[in-house]
C-alpha cells in the first residue's frame, strides 16, 4: 500500500502509462496497454519502447542502477534548485503553487535548438511511497491551472513522466526506471519527436547518476526521516 508523507514534496523537475480506462458507462475490462519492446542495453541502462493506442508519440522507459542511496537520488528529484544541472535543456524550473506537502503544481522551460520556439510545461507533481517494496515514485502529467504564466514560448504536454526509485543491496545502490510520454506540440513531425525522445531515458539516467555522485548533494532532512520511519534501511 502507498502512503504519502506531510512537508516532503520541495519544488520539483520536469521529469519526463497513460491510464487507460473503461469509457463511461462501459462495463468491458479496459483492454491491457501494449508491452513494452526492448531496443537498447547500454551501460547497464536497458531502454523501452511502447506504442501508446490513439497516440502518435511512442512512450519510452529505461531502468539502471545508480551507485548511491535511495535517500540520496530521491533528494536529486526534490531539489529544483539545481536541477537545471542535470536535466538536458532544463533553463527554469519553480513551483507556481502548493496543493500538499507531497504535491504541486510546477512550471518548467526547456530550451531548443534556434530554429525553434522554446517549450514549457506546467505539470503536477505528486510524490509517493511504497515502505513494503521499499519504493520512491514521483509522478508527473501536464495540467491547465490559473497559476500558469503567460508565454511566448510552445506549451508542450506531459502526457505521463514518472520515476521510480527502489532501494536494492541493502539500500547501498538504487534501481531507477524513468517513464517518458510527452508532445512538445508545435509543428514538429512526431516522428522526429519520437526519434529524440529515445534517447531521453538513457541520458537521464546517466545524467542522475553524475548528480547523485557529487560531493555537495545534500539530503532532504525531511525526507530522510520518513524513509527512516517507515524502515527503507532495515
Amino acid at each position: 500500500m502507498s502512503v504519502r508523507s506531510p512537508r516532503l514534496l520541495q519544488p520539483l523537475l520536469l521529469g519526463l502509462t497513460v491510464a487507460l480506462g473503461p469509457l463511461p458507462g462501459a462495463h468491458a475490462d479496459p483492454a491491457p496497454p501494449p508491452a513494452w519492446e526492448k531496443i537498447d542495453d547500454d551501460d547497464g541502462i536497458v531502454v523501452y519502447r511502447r506504442e501508446i493506442p490513439g497516440s502518435p508519440i511512442i512512450a519510452f522507459k529505461g531502468e539502471g542502477d545508480i551507485n548511491a542511496s535511495i535517500l540520496r537520488v530521491a533528494s536529486v528529484l526534490v531539489d529544483s534548485t539545481r536541477a537545471t544541472e542535470w536535466i538536458d535543456s532544463l533553463v527554469e524550473a519553480r513551483v507556481l503553487r502548493v496543493i500538499s506537502e507531497t504535491e504541486n503544481i510546477h512550471y518548467d522551460h526547456v530550451a531548443t535548438p534556434f530554429v525553434m520556439k522554446d517549450r514549457d510545461f506546467v505539470s503536477d507533481c505528486k510524490l509517493e511511497f511504497d515502505p513494503a517494496e521499499k519504493k520512491v515514485s514521483l509522478k508527473i502529467h501536464s495540467v491547465n491551472d490559473a497559476s500558469a504564466p503567460q508565454t511566448s514560448y510552445i506549451r508542450g504536454e506531459l502526457l505521463h513522466s514518472s520515476f521510480t526509485l527502489t532501494a536494492i543491496d541493502h539500500g547501498t545502490k538504487t534501481r531507477v526506471v524513468a517513464e517518458i510520454h510527452a508532445d512538445p506540440k508545435g509543428s514538429v513531425a512526431k516522428w522526429i519527436v519520437n526519434m529524440f525522445q529515445k534517447k531521453w531515458p538513457h541520458n537521464t539516467i546517466t545524467s542522475l547518476r553524475k548528480q547523485s555522485a557529487k560531493p555537495d548533494i545534500v539530503e532532504h532532512p525531511r525526507l530522510k526521516q520518513v524513509l527512516t520511519e517507515h524502515g527503507y534501511f532495515n
